[in-house]
């Protein structure tokens, strides 16, 4: 089971007869992990009010002090550095061994160029899946979730996905136009990508085209 970024305000919806998670947007983010593409938009917010959105939910969820010295200090230095994200993930990784699930930390390099540290997790057939999930979700909650909004959400990191995202959109029309899907002519970059994601959720990803423009994540 892999255990992508999640965004701001994702909520999880299970694939049937799968361990796969599809991360589906409230509110800015949409992702998908274990799967084809994670997926966060463009927030126009400035980062002074990203990371002061994330100190207060951070405090509500009683995170861990690591995490809110982790945020603090990009608040004060006016970004999440990459190693505050790694710091953050391997945090996460050892709260879940002690809780007795194997997971390892990961970096991973989007097509963007962005790279977005992560873990991989293994489902605890002795716990099942669901207890295995709640552990998972504590432990985010605790060191890393978010530390990760604001990493993925602060401007030098959607500036380097969105510079992607626009040079891959034409692959992504002239895939949803040659599967027989309109698209408007005046839809932004975003708005047609998440028309194709919402293709992809509607047809179970057999029309996927974020995939076929080697998209994971915007």
């Amino acid at each position: 089971m892999e255990r992508k970024p999640s965004g701001f305000f994702a909520k999880v919806l299970r694939q049937p007869g799968s361990t796969m998670k599809v991360l589906v947007a409230v509110g800015g983010f949409v992702g998908l992990a274990g799967c084809s593409a994670t997926v966060t938009a463009t927030d126009p917010t400035s980062f002074a009010d990203i990371v002061a959105a994330a100190i207060q939910g951070a405090e509500a969820d009683e995170a861990s002090e690591a995490q809110l010295a982790l945020l603090r200090e990009a608040q004060s230095e006016g970004s999440m550095s990459i190693e505050g994200e790694r710091a953050a993930v391997r945090a996460a990784v050892k709260c879940i061994n002690d809780a007795g699930v194997s997971a390892a930390y990961a970096d991973h390099t989007m097509k963007s160029g962005l790279v977005v540290p992560r873990y991989v997790a293994s489902v605890d057939n002795a716990l099942g899946l669901d207890a295995t999930d709640a552990i998972l979700n504590a432990c985010d909650a605790q060191e890393y979730f978010w530390v990760d909004k604001v990493y993925q959400a602060q401007p030098t990191s959607v500036a380097v996905n969105d510079a992607y995202l626009d040079q891959q959109a034409p692959i992504v029309r002239a895939c949803l136009e040659r599967e027989g899907y309109d698209t408007n002519a005046d839809a932004t970059t975003h708005e047609l990508l998440r028309q194709a994601l919402d293709v992809a959720l509607d047809t179970g990803f057999s029309t996927d085209c974020l995939r076929e423009a080697e998209i994971d994540g915007f």
